[in-house]
């Protein structure tokens, strides 16, 4: 059988990629986003019950089939993996440019932080004049927390990409060491969570868990998955599967939806086996990704994903909730009409989100290359991680209220606003470099 080839891929726009972008991994981005839209979509059941008011099921997770299903399609492990594909691959050309581990987090600050802003000041806004229209609180508490829940991720992700540099540094110098002490870390932590029973320890594994799933994304990247037979990489895929039963049976939840807030060890497993499943149809993919409609889609939605991301749920909630307000039959979720309309719900907040997402996308741009001569100190940027990681923790422990959605606008605007540049600066630049954007 044939060996995997090896995926390289950047993150730079969609528009002009440059010869070594692989087409997989902008292919594997968007299907992974659109199958977290589509399980997202399926959650929301909302139906206006007389002497109830606004009742919220999540209807997706009451049917009996899923827990099997999350195994393969619970894919934030996946999303992790390839982010370290592409974030590798960006950060190795800005430092052959002259760039530094500050000009790479910067970029990521205003890439990840400059979306999020208008989410949150969205949420400000709605969710004040939720109260005054005379929403219940507790409806107005429901919803809210339903569509702020993805926001996990933000945290999560900016986490894993401000430590990339560092973390590439290790991989290079002991890459089995790395790995192995990121699982030894979570595992320890989580027996710790077990043994004394205080359940927001599981919080830190985001930590261990995240990054090991983005770190196995570097050995994606530097070819041992294509130094080994197809043969070798199924084995691989079948043992993890095999570790994940065991695990299960010893007592961890058989969804993976219930080993992701907090991450367990059950998660790195599953980022595994992902893993090398996707090695082993990555040639099929590849010859997907031959036809220019493909390719087409995948640009389109590539070029907007955290936007898509971070607004799919309010925008589905408020389909949802318009059309409840409409003289058009309301059926209770988890029926067998309300599952025959998904798709039409599914096809309208589509349209309604690639609106959006005209404007707010170019949020998501490359920053503008820093001029030269100046520079932000390695302070500021990391004051601005914190805050831009605050917010999403913030929803994460406490829900999503009117002072967390206002704190959280004020953290992030301040997080992108401190990314001015300061003055002239003698740190050294590399000839022709002008910031990291020159290098993505």
């Amino acid at each position: 059988m044939a060996r995997s080839p090896v995926p390289q891929a950047n993150d730079s726009g969609s528009g002009g990629a440059p010869p070594e972008r692989d087409a997989v991994v902008d292919l594997v981005r968007v299907a992974c986003l659109m199958l977290v839209v589509v399980g997202h979509l399926l959650m929301v059941g909302a139906i206006i019950i007389p002497g109830q008011g606004l009742v919220i099921r999540p209807t997706l997770l009451e049917q009996p089939w899923l827990a099997p299903v999350t195994w393969f399609a619970q894919i934030m492990p996946l999303f992790f993996m390839v982010g370290g594909v592409v974030g590798l691959g960006s950060w190795e050309r800005l430092e052959r440019a002259g760039g530094t581990a500050s000009d790479f987090i910067r970029s990521r600050i205003l890439r990840l932080a400059r979306p999020a802003i208008p989410l949150f000041a969205f949420f400000t806004i709605a969710i004040v004049v939720l109260h005054l229209v005379g929403i219940a609180p507790e409806s107005i508490w429901a919803m809210a927390l339903g569509v702020a829940s993805p926001l996990w991720f933000l945290a999560a992700y900016a986490f894993t990409q401000t430590f990339l540099p560092g973390m590439a540094t290790f991989h290079r110098i002991a890459p089995r060491t790395t790995l192995a002490a990121l699982a030894v870390g979570a595992t320890a932590l989580d027996l710790v969570r077990l043994g004394t029973g205080v359940e927001a320890l599981g919080l830190l594994n985001m930590t261990f868990v995240w990054l090991f799933a983005q770190q196995l994304g570097f050995w994606v990247a530097d070819g041992w998955f294509a130094r080994r037979s197809r043969w070798s990489i199924l084995g691989i895929a079948a043992g993890s599967f095999a570790a994940l039963l065991l695990l299960v049976m010893a007592g961890y939840p058989e969804s993976m939806l219930d080993n992701l807030n907090p991450p367990t060890p059950a998660i790195i497993v599953l980022a595994v086996g992902q893993c090398s499943l996707l090695m082993l149809v990555y040639p099929l993919l590849g010859r997907a990704m031959r036809l220019r409609s493909a390719r087409a889609i995948v640009g389109v939605i590539g070029s907007r994903l955290m936007t898509i991301y971070l607004w799919h749920l309010p925008v589905f909630a408020l389909v949802v909730g318009l059309l409840l307000l409409t003289p058009l039959p309301a059926e209770p979720p988890g029926s067998a009409i309300w599952w025959w309309t998904r798709p039409a719900i599914l096809a309208l907040s589509g349209i309604v989100l690639y609106a959006i997402s005209i404007p707010l996308g170019r949020l998501e741009q490359a920053p503008a290359a820093l001029p030269r001569g100046t520079h932000v100190s390695d302070g500021v940027i990391g004051i601005s991680v914190s805050l831009l990681v605050l917010p999403p923790f913030w929803v994460t422990v406490f829900g999503l209220n009117f002072w967390v959605a206002l704190a959280g606008t004020a953290s992030l605007s301040i997080a992108v606003i401190a990314q001015r540049p300061l003055g002239y600066s003698e740190r050294s630049l590399a000839p022709g470099f002008n910031g990291p954007e020159s290098a993505s």
